[in-house]
């Protein structure tokens, strides 16, 4: 159950931190990496069919700044591109409605709190974890757990380097809209903190016990999996990012599977329509579910850059 939990909170940490953290209130200034150096080859795919080309690239969402510069194939595709399509646009948590539908989903009402809905342990392990991090428990009380864990993985990630305003996405959608290009979304925001809100509350004090037990770990095996992106490789990018959801099977069909069959018409859609170059988590590429194998089983040629 431990492991369980851990390895699937690893990727909606991941995935949804870069977004739900800025709102919450935890946005921390990442220390700087070392000067960049040759920059990263990146997880970069060419997608073909009917003499048309478009482009995949597989994201994080947090980097540290030795993955840049970008490579310059990379760039020069987003240059010949009309279209950029994302996951989701982060501006859309900027506006006030937006804003006010994630306080209500990210936080508890009067009467109730952290320290009535947690067991007194985790509660009291919350708080010294808090205090460490300096941050005061009250401005915490009123977090659901899973805003908890993700605040305490991000407060940890963001220690060591890892800046959400370094991410992939985030890079190439402030260069499309200074370019002027169409940019176009899979999800609304606020859809990709809806698997999060529904847990149980007794996975949500797991999920709030694993990250008090593992930061450390959380932060070594972010830094492996920068490592394999930097390098290139799929292959272990799949392993550490896909492989170890699978041990979670509900949360790798939510999170990834469901979500991938569901961008496939749009993303085919984008493909016949435009020269489109397409930024998502990289989990969303890799694997036998991955969008490269849905879209070469359509008889797409897709090639790694």
């Amino acid at each position: 159950m431990r492991a369980t939990c851990r390895s699937g909170f690893r990727l909606v940490a991941l995935a949804l931190v870069s977004s739900v953290v800025a709102l919450g209130g935890v946005r921390l200034h990442a220390q700087q990496g070392p000067a960049p150096a040759a920059g990263s080859q990146g997880l970069f795919w060419t997608v073909e069919k009917d003499g048309r080309t478009s482009w995949l690239v597989g994201s994080l969402h947090l980097l540290t700044a030795d993955a840049y510069p970008l490579p310059a194939s990379m760039l020069a595709a987003f240059a010949q591109a009309d279209t950029l399509v994302e996951e989701a646009d982060p501006d859309e948590l900027t506006s006030p409605d937006v804003a006010s539908q994630l306080m209500a989903k990210a936080f508890y009402p009067p009467g109730r709190s952290l320290q009535t809905e947690l067991s007194a342990g985790a509660y009291r392990r919350v708080v010294d974890k808090a205090s460490k991090a300096g941050l005061p428990a009250v401005a915490l009380d009123r977090m659901k757990p899973w805003m908890i864990a993700i605040t305490l993985a991000a407060l940890e990630l963001q220690r060591g380097g890892f800046d959400p305003a370094l991410g992939i996405d985030k890079h190439f959608l402030d260069r499309a809209r200074t370019a002027g290009k169409r940019t176009r979304t899979f999800e609304a925001a606020l859809d990709q903190i809806g698997f999060l809100e529904a847990l149980s509350p007794q996975m949500q004090e797991a999920l709030v016990g694993e990250t008090l037990d593992g930061t450390e770990t959380e932060l070594s095996q972010m830094r492996r999996i920068a490592a394999a992106w930097k390098a290139g490789d799929a292959a272990v990018v799949e392993q550490l990012l896909v492989d170890t959801m699978k041990d979670s099977p509900g949360i790798y069909q939510a999170l990834v599977v469901d979500r991938n069959r569901r961008w496939m018409p749009a993303l085919t859609g984008c493909f016949a329509t435009a020269r489109c170059f397409v930024v998502v988590g990289a989990a969303h590429l890799v694997g036998p579910d991955g969008l490269v194998a849905m879209l070469t089983a359509q008889g797409y040629r897709v090639r790694q850059r």
